[in-house]
């Protein structure tokens, strides 16, 4: 670190990186941006394009600051510099590549389409799903970016979406260097750098190749990393949930906070059977969607505004119990028609006037009041309409799962 960085402020607020990053548009002709501060968003004039900066602020605040030009010039590049994408199947596919992302991000993004009555099915980001909070998305590979493909662009091809993605994974394959997987001690990570290392997880055989004890867990906190270990291999899941876990909430493009466990050629989330090993992935996990219920409740909530719609929009928390547990909590409260997020715990409130709460666990709560909640279509994260509370019966069934 150098004096500059220890002196000055090292990160700006949204409203500054936004001003940083029109002036740099302006500086190559784009100009008359509008910033969209609700979204953290640059809208082009003149383009269906909005820049979503995010990222772009997460990898510009985690850089040292002799790097910091290099992310903006990188940001300007991928939209000034967007390529035509060929209209032929046979000169696109050797462009095409897969890409590993978190479900939840096509989620909001779907969710700020709906928002603004802007939805197109033909434009549509085409993705399969890989494994739960994980899906593979297809993309067209240039120098300066990365460009979704979408339903209306295979329909120009003439080709169905698993052609598609098997030629993006022959893709894959010809880009991936086995000995670009370096390792030490049964923990392996990708050296790549080439915004793909996420990605190589669909490349199973190769995970098989690796020495590790157990089967191989994978973690990919970012799409710049991927991080690889043994099931068995307790200092191996201690480092790689450490390191993964400082990529992923402070650098770019984050994917998951879940570890994925490889069993007969099919990933599965996995949640370690050490109990040290087990609180620090699920912590993981807690904050991650604290982070995407918070973003989805603000769309909802000014989505229900505009349509003048009164459904309550509960926030997801997370408590620390006097016993130093910590957990993840939801409020489902009398009278009160809501929209409730997936937690580890839900407060019941019977009545607001008696100070009359209680909390019970997700799970030994649903056999009870289960029947009264119903999953809102397409949603991600998933969220549960109630409609009703729970009867007298039910609340005295509820009350004795009261730990």
């Amino acid at each position: 670190m150098n004096l500059l960085d220890k002196i000055l402020p090292g990160k700006p607020s949204h409203d500054a990186f936004a001003d940083t990053m029109i002036r740099a548009f302006e500086a190559v002709g784009v100009r008359n941006l509008e910033y969209r501060e609700a979204e953290f968003a640059l809208k082009i004039p003149g383009k269906n394009a909005t820049v979503f900066l995010e990222n772009s602020y997460a990898a510009y605040c985690s850089v040292p600051r002799k790097e910091r030009q290099s992310v903006i010039t990188k940001l300007v590049a991928s939209f000034t510099s967007i390529p035509e994408i060929p209209s032929d199947f046979a000169t696109a596919k050797a462009a095409l590549m897969p890409v590993v992302r978190d479900a939840a991000y096509y989620g909001l993004t779907e969710l700020i389409s709906r928002k603004k009555g802007i939805r197109d099915p033909d434009l549509e980001v085409q993705v399969k799903p890989l494994v739960s909070g994980l899906v593979v998305g297809l993309a067209y590979d240039s120098e300066h970016s990365i460009t979704s493909v979408n339903r209306k662009q295979l329909e120009e091809w003439g080709v169905g979406l698993d052609e598609a993605f098997a030629a993006a994974k022959d893709n894959l394959w010809e880009k991936t260097d086995p000995s670009r997987l370096a390792g030490q001690g049964g923990v392996y990570w990708g050296q790549w750098g080439d915004s793909y290392d996420s990605s190589r997880m669909l490349l199973t055989e190769l995970m098989y190749r690796l020495s590790v004890d157990g089967d191989p867990v994978a973690f990919v906190p970012n799409r710049d990393v991927l991080l690889v270990t043994g099931k068995d291999n307790v200092a191996g899941l201690n480092a790689i949930l450490k390191t993964g876990a400082e990529s992923h909430f402070n650098q770019g493009h984050p994917v998951s906070p879940d570890l994925y466990v490889l069993v007969d050629g099919v990933w599965k989330v996995y949640v370690p059977e050490d109990a040290a090993l087990r609180e620090m992935s699920l912590s993981l996990r807690r904050k991650r969607d604290a982070v995407d219920y918070s973003q989805q409740k603000k769309i909802l909530d000014e989505s229900h505004e505009q349509q003048e719609i009164d459904t309550f929009v509960a926030s997801f928390n997370i408590y620390e119990g006097n016993d130093g547990s910590v957990y993840s909590l939801c409020v489902w409260s009398n009278g009160v028609d809501s929209t409730l997020p997936r937690a580890e715990r839900i407060g019941f409130v019977v009545s607001v006037e008696d100070n009359d709460m209680f909390v019970v666990p997700w799970d030994a709560a649903m056999p009870v009041a289960g029947s009264l909640l119903e999953e809102e279509a397409g949603l991600v994260p998933v969220r549960y309409r109630a409609r009703q509370f729970p009867s007298e019966a039910q609340i005295a069934q509820l009350r004795a799962l009261v730990k």
